[in-house]
């Protein structure tokens, strides 16, 4: 069919169709072909034929969800969680892990494949969970009123409206037994709780943050839009300090911008610490309501021991968008010296503080961009080696450009978005052979996979 000379899309909204899932997309969507036409779906598996209500049509495709399954996938398991396909928070809990695994794998050779301009680059098998369930160290919660009551839980899948959710499959059964007790005090204090309202910027309780760590130390933070300590948030306290084993501390955290960011810069401490102390890899980190760090412990483990593998006896190390130096103070046996650049100002006075505290003195702290701090640090000094962990989008082009031009042997690069890592391997192909590329998966549930890749210098490259 032609429609002003282009090919009519064969659905239109409205439309129930039988749709055989062929794939899985990165983003967490399924993927099937109807007539040819290419149409997303939410929670499908490959190998299902579903009924599939479309929902919008686009010009190369269409969307939908699913109404009825016909056939269903040998890869199908039964989720364990009573919210999944509500909550946002999994896209895969209904496949196989196995399945989940192979796929991971999948998208970034297809990435690599598609955007590197390198071909069969070589990667690892997937770094995977032994458990998949129950690995996440860290919950911020946001609240709502269902039915009446006050629940704490996160956002519906595809909006901003929250649902409560009592149990989180994939948090620390710690969190989840720490969000019960909190809910229990929130809900006698109903009536003297306002929520914050992001529109008008009027109410006290924004967030509730739970963290732990293996230990099963536990460090609760409330989020809120005032400076007081509400009677409901000691009486919290005081209820957890009975009620939670491990429970190193109570914060305020005081947040009164307006927009969606989560943590302010000021703190009250209501009980105990500030924050809990992770062990691992041979570094004791501290760790507040708002400091970024890896959500599984033992995946940070791997990822640290990939680094360290790769640093050379001596090296003189620059570590871009550090955080806390997760990834490099564990190697800080190997380095003879490392600057750690980090934008945020209360993960880098975290990490001064925890250079003094574990005895490491070859440490340097560059608080800002990394994009401003790179050119002055590579021709102040001679470095070695670079390991660089970037937000999705990926490496900034000015740290590329100047890594092309720089003398550095090796880059050390974690990522945690196929796409722009087969992007920047791309930029980078001239200068760096790609000698390593192995994938972890520290979102198990979830579409997400990290890369750990070490790329080496081509003497004589541009």
């Amino acid at each position: 069919m032609k429609h002003d000379g282009k090919i009519k899309p064969p659905v239109t909204a409205g439309q129930e169709i039988d749709l055989r899932i062929e794939d899985l997309a990165y983003g967490g969507d399924s993927v099937g072909r109807y007539k040819g036409f290419t149409v997303f779906v939410p929670y499908g598996i490959p190998g299902s034929v579903e009924r599939v209500l479309i929902t919008e049509v686009k010009k190369n495709f269409a969307s939908g969800r699913i109404t009825r399954t016909i056939t269903q996938s040998p890869l199908y398991v039964e989720p364990v969680c009573q919210y999944f396909g509500k909550c946002g928070g999994c896209d895969w809990m209904n496949i196989k892990y196995s399945s989940q695994a192979e796929h991971k794998l999948k998208f970034i050779k297809f990435m690599l494949d598609k955007t590197s301009g390198l071909q069969g680059v070589n990667v690892a098998p997937l770094i995977k969970y032994d458990n998949p369930l129950y690995y996440r160290n860290r919950a911020q919660y946001k609240i709502t009123i269902q039915g009446g009551k006050l629940q704490m839980g996160f956002y519906k899948a595809r909006s901003h409206e929250v649902i409560g959710v009592d149990v989180c499959h994939i948090m620390h059964p710690r969190i989840n037994e720490a969000a019960a007790l909190i809910l229990e005090v929130l809900n006698k204090n109903k009536k003297d709780i306002s929520l914050y309202e992001e529109n008008s910027g009027r109410g006290y309780l924004r967030h509730i943050a739970v963290r732990v760590n293996r230990q099963g130390e536990s460090l609760v933070t409330f989020v809120v839009a005032g400076k007081d300590v509400k009677p409901f948030v000691r009486e919290a306290a005081e209820y957890l300090r009975e009620k939670l084993t491990g429970l190193k501390g109570v914060v305020l955290n005081i947040n009164t911008e307006p927009g969606n960011q989560i943590f302010g810069r000021s703190e009250k401490i209501v009980h105990g610490f500030p924050y809990i102390v992770e062990k691992a890899a041979g570094v004791d980190f501290e760790l507040d309501s708002g400091s970024f760090f890896q959500v599984n412990a033992d995946m940070l483990e791997k990822m640290a021991a990939f680094v360290r593998e790769n640093i050379k006896k001596g090296a003189t190390v620059l570590d871009l968008y550090g955080g806390v130096g997760a990834l490099t103070l564990p190697s800080k046996d190997k380095f003879r010296e490392i600057y750690v650049v980090e934008i945020d100002e209360n993960a880098s006075e975290k990490l001064l503080g925890m250079t003094e505290k574990n005895h490491i003195d070859n440490v340097t702290v560059v608080n800002g961009r990394a994009e401003d701090a790179v050119d002055k640090i590579m021709n102040q000094y001679r470095i070695d080696t670079v390991v660089i962990d970037p937000p999705r989008k990926g490496i900034h082009p000015r740290i590329i450009s100047q890594l092309r031009k720089s003398r550095v042997e090796t880059i050390i690069y974690i990522s945690c978005n196929p796409a722009s890592f087969a992007r920047d391997i791309k930029e980078l192909k001239e200068s760096y052979y790609l000698r390593e590329a192995v994938p972890l998966d520290q979102f198990a549930q979830t579409y997400h996979v990290e890369i750990m890749a070490k790329l080496e210098r081509k003497h004589g490259g541009k």
